[in-house]
Parts: structure tokens; sequence; C-alpha cells
């Protein structure tokens, strides 16, 4: 082998040890979470608030944003509409009067349409009601994402673009203003004026920085 191919095989080789491990990190975590949550529903109250999501839910210290309001983070790391759709017995359990929704940039990643997404979301909000007389379902819009941030930003980012998520967050509008649920525009906050997602707002192109955090929390204020 050539010196040049030598290194692009470790290079390739170093790559999927990373991503071996990055999957195994986001499994374990998954499986804690939910270990978690069952043992967290024993003791909660029904009629509070809660959030529902994957890592940008999970990783948002929203309790410590907001500690005079009692609030169940349901958010899991690496989760997509189908995980969110086969664990919701878990969230419905806690019989929440307020439920804020955010979910499907992971789909995105994994090649699935927006409208695919959508239609994944209006299966986990008809459960809601359906399981949860009166309980009021807040949607929240996929964030913006950046591949600039970092060197490794493009990696992190995937399949994932701005044209998609807009064209998921447009689909989403139309389906609140359909069912007369509230929809939060928080593309729009974390955007630069490139439609990317603000580098003081992101850690490394898709999740969200402690400033970006304090931004969301500051817009959600009036919702809680």
């Amino acid at each position: 082998m050539s010196p040049l191919e030598i290194v692009l095989v470790s290079v390739l080789g170093a790559l999927i040890l990373i991503v071996a491990i990055y999957l195994f990190i986001v499994h374990t975590n998954a499986v804690n979470r939910l270990e978690i949550f069952e043992e967290v529903n024993k003791e909660a109250k029904s009629g509070k608030i809660a959030f529902l999501g994957d890592s940008l839910t999970d990783f948002f210290p929203i309790q410590d944003f907001f500690p005079g309001v009692k609030i169940y983070n349901r958010g899991i790391a690496g989760d997509t509409t189908k995980n969110v759709l086969k664990r919701l017995d878990n969230v419905v359990a806690l019989a929440p009067s307020k439920l804020f929704l955010q979910i499907g940039t992971n789909d995105l990643a994994k090649g699935s349409s927006p409208r695919k997404i959508v239609a994944n979301i209006k299966k986990i909000i008809t459960t809601f009601k359906k399981e949860v007389p009166n309980i009021e379902v807040i949607c929240i819009s996929l964030y913006p994402v950046s591949r600039t941030k970092k060197f490794l930003s493009t990696f992190i980012v995937g399949l994932r673009t701005n044209k998609k998520i807009k064209k998921t967050n447009e689909l989403l509008i139309n389906f609140c203003a359909e069912e007369g649920l509230k929809y939060l525009d928080f593309y729009t906050l974390l955007a630069d004026k490139k439609g990317r997602i603000d580098r003081r707002y992101t850690v490394e192109g898709l999740h969200i920085s402690g400033k970006g955090y304090a931004v969301i929390a500051k817009a959600l204020a009036p919702y809680l």
C-alpha cells in the first residue's frame, strides 16, 4: 500500500470506530433514560408540564432555567419520530396538562422525508389527545443547522439540510393551523442572516450551546 492509501485506511478506520462508539453511547443512554423515566413515573404528579423529543430536548436543562415550575424532560438523544411513537406510554402515564413537542431532526439524518416526519408527529399528537383529555400540545419548530461551526460539523450534521428543515417546519405550521395548536418558530429565533444556526447558539452546528438554550428559555417563558 502507498503512504496515501495507508493514511486513508487509517482515517476510515478511525471514523468507523468513532461512529461505533457514538452509537453505543446513544443506545446506552436511551436504555438508561427509559429506566429513569420508569422510576420517576412512580412518584410523578399528573397535570404538570412535559417536554418530549430527542437530544435537543434531552440536553436542555429546562428545570434549571425554570426552577419554580415542575417540568418532566422526556427527551432521549438519538430519537426519531418512530422511537417516540414506541415509547409514548411512558409519557402518557404522566398525564401532563401541557406537552411541548419537538422531534424530527434525526429522521432527516436518516433520510426520511419532511412529509413522513410530520405524518408521524400527527400520530404522536393524536395519541396524546386520545389518552390525555384536555391536554395542550405545543409544537416547537426544528432548529437550523450549520456545517461551518467546527471541523467535523459537516459529518455531525450529516444528511440534514436547512432546506429540508424549513420544509418540515412549513408542513408542521400547516398542521398546527388546521388543528388549532400553538407553533413556536425557534428556527427564525436561532438563525443567522444566511439561515444557518447562529454560531453563538450551537456547540458544533447541530446541538445547542448554553447561550442558545438561554435564548430558547426566554422565548418559552410566556408559554409555561
